[in-house]
């Protein structure tokens, strides 16, 4: 540790205070230590975005004909096309993100633990629980479509326990980022994966509240009332939106913040404009608020892309596009001030990927969108679908969360792998994932584009569920099957990719083949690089005194970040000239 320290107690108040933690393996299931609940997250949602992909998988290769089922039937397919988005959305990118937000947030702030540390832990529990809960409820034949009743309320409120509980994960890193601080380190000096992860909180609580209620009043009239709402089958009219864009932008504002953190690493600088980079990353989740564009509680929604309606989508979309090229810019021009090429690596090239995938779905969505206003007319009299109706969608969801959201965690996992667990992970092994996620992604996100742009492949029919799979009457002409065979094959790429992932973790870090990581193997720039790789359980005797989110830059910015003193001030007053 550094000389520029303080007491852990005197830095966060009562809500941070950590009791001592049981070294043992039960003490696991009793934990509020923010740095095991954070590798809880992450191992758990690891493994269901495993499941997801492999569902997707089938739900793909069935789509390969346009005339029967493949590997699903009439019975299956409808609930395991649902849970495929249950279980990528809620079971993988969020609880992923926020796994490395509970464990890296409060060591970037300077303070002893994530608030309210139960709550985190009756967060991660609570998530876990509904994800059984979730699984339990389509194998019982519930979930949208489901012929059990009983099991599509099952359904409805496991999603409603997921919901909750990412929720109160998420404001446990939004109150840790505004009330913890250390002393001294405004919200314009935060790092930006802090600030991410607070962008997000705050846009999942504004939207992801909405769709409680609507699970509340869904629940009510599927269980109690007339079914004026379409029953099982008109339940995911109502929810989908939640899986789509411009909601799916939100899911991955903590993308951006990892990106910032590692490029700004590689380049060594500080953003010349702080806040225009907190300002850009605000834009993206700002523009992705999604919840106002589904279908309600009336067939009103489908009219979406018409009138007024068509011009908000256009400019959500366009200001999603406007975030995320300004962020990249900004990073962009840093990097070149810098006058470095960053040194190639698993994380660096990773995190660049993931950035330029997020601005090619807010401009593919803006342009899909566009097109959808200009001709909805057109459109009406000779029966064609609107894009945001056929695959178009599908492509737009294997960008977001296969591209940059596998991406985006490829690349955090192998820059905090070091401070997690102690370990580097294999970079040949992240290599090989890369390249596996990002062309098998390319090519899940090429094939339902092109089959809903040119063919007018339905994403989903509402109404008749099954006409999704048995669209050969749906489509203009047969390319749509063999555009349908190119995504089957892109996610069966990026399945392997991702089981790759968790097989370099199961290498490098359960059987400790990694080689052991020092307090700051990456030349890092935040906080959490100044402390032990991995710190230990439990309260940390002294936290740094910092008055800034970058305090192993700022002596090179004649700053002071860590007050003139400790080891990393002495290092870099070597290295730089006074």
């Amino acid at each position: 540790m550094t000389d520029a320290t303080t007491e852990a107690t005197n830095s966060g108040g009562s809500a941070g205070v950590v009791p001592e933690e049981d070294p043992t393996a039960f003490g696991w299931l009793n934990t509020v230590d923010h740095k095991r609940i954070g590798r809880l997250f992450i191992a758990c949602s690891l493994l269901f975005g495993l499941a997801g992909a492999i569902a997707d998988l089938l739900v793909r290769l069935d789509l390969t004909s346009s005339g029967g089922h493949t590997v699903l039937n009439s019975d299956s397919f409808v609930q395991v096309f649902t849970f495929t988005r249950d279980a990528l959305v809620f079971g993988m990118l969020i609880p992923l993100f926020l796994g490395i937000a509970i464990y890296v947030v409060p060591l970037q702030v300077g303070a002893p633990n994530v608030a309210f540390g139960r709550a985190a832990a009756l967060s991660f529990w609570g998530w876990l629980v509904s994800a059984g809960v979730l699984v339990g409820a389509y194998a019982a034949n519930g979930g949208p479509g489901g012929g059990f009743a009983d099991g599509v309320d099952l359904h409805l409120l496991a999603v409603a326990g997921l919901v909750i509980s990412l929720l109160t994960g998420a404001i446990c890193v939004a109150v840790t980022t505004l009330t913890m601080r250390a002393p001294g380190m405004y919200m314009d000096r935060t790092p930006p994966f802090a600030w991410s992860a607070l962008v997000t909180a705050s846009m999942l609580v504004v939207s992801l509240g909405v769709v409680l209620g609507q699970i509340v009043i869904l629940y009510i009239e599927h269980r109690y009332g007339p079914r004026f709402l379409g029953g099982n089958y008109g339940i995911w009219s109502r929810i989908d939106w939640m899986y789509r864009t411009p909601q799916l932008f939100i899911y991955v504002v903590p993308v951006l913040g990892v990106i910032a953190e590692i490029m700004l690493a590689a380049a060594r600088r500080w953003v010349f404009e702080p806040l225009a980079l907190y300002f850009t990353m605000g834009l993206v989740g700002l523009f992705g608020f999604g919840a106002w564009a589904n279908f309600g509680i009336t067939d009103e929604g489908a009219d979406i892309v018409d009138g007024l309606e068509g011009i908000v989508l256009v400019g959500l979309y366009a200001g999603a596009l406007a975030g995320v090229g300004g962020l990249l810019a900004l990073l962009g021009f840093t990097v070149w001030q810098s006058r470095t090429w960053p040194r190639p690596s698993t994380a660096v090239l990773a995190a660049f990927a993931a950035g330029q995938l997020i601005a090619v779905a807010a401009l593919v969505g803006l342009v899909g969108a566009g097109v959808d206003w200009l001709q909805i007319a057109g459109r009406g009299v000779d029966g064609n679908a609107p894009l945001r109706f056929t695959t178009w969608v599908t492509g737009q969801q294997s960008l977001l969360i296969y591209g940059a959201g596998l991406l985006g965690a490829l690349a955090a996992l192998h820059w905090w792998a070091p401070k997690i667990w102690g370990r580097r992970l294999s970079e040949l092994a992240g290599w090989a994932s890369l390249a596996a996620i990002g062309g098998g992604a390319f090519l899940a996100w090429l094939g339902p584009t092109l089959s809903g742009a040119f063919t007018e492949q339905p994403q989903f029919v509402y109404g008749e569920p099954l006409l999704t799979t048995l669209y050969s009457g749906q489509v203009d002409d047969s390319g749509a099957e063999g555009l349908s065979a190119l995504g089957a094959v892109g996610v069966a790429i990026v399945l392997a990719g991702l089981a790759l992932v968790v097989a370099n973790l199961l290498i490098s870090v359960v059987m400790g083949k990694g080689a052991p990581a020092e307090s700051d193997p990456w030349g890092g720039l935040t906080p959490e690089w100044l402390l032990d790789s991995p710190p230990p359980l439990g309260p940390s005797q002294t936290l740094p005194e910092l008055t800034s989110g970058t305090p192993l830059l700022d002596p090179e910015l004649n700053g002071n970040g860590l007050n003139g003193s400790g080891v990393a001030a002495d290092r870099d007053a070597h290295e730089v000239p006074a």
